[in-house]
């Protein structure tokens, strides 16, 4: 699914039971969890909701 690409839009997505938010237009996320939540920088500026599982993917494996 394409991501609107619209800074005021966001997608929030669970991967291996961790719930990540992403802005949209940016190439960072982060972990939601109460606190200070951990920022991830991601390789690139996602276009689809699948691009953007992968990266965080790879990006938490490191």
């Amino acid at each position: 699914m394409e991501l609107i690409q619209d800074p005021r839009c966001y997608t929030d997505i669970c991967i291996d039971g961790k719930w990540f938010h992403h802005d949209h237009c940016t190439d960072t996320a982060y972990m939601l969890w109460g606190g200070t939540s951990p920022h991830i920088q991601l390789d690139k500026t996602p276009k689809t909701e699948s691009e953007l599982i992968d990266l965080l993917t790879h990006a938490n494996r490191r």
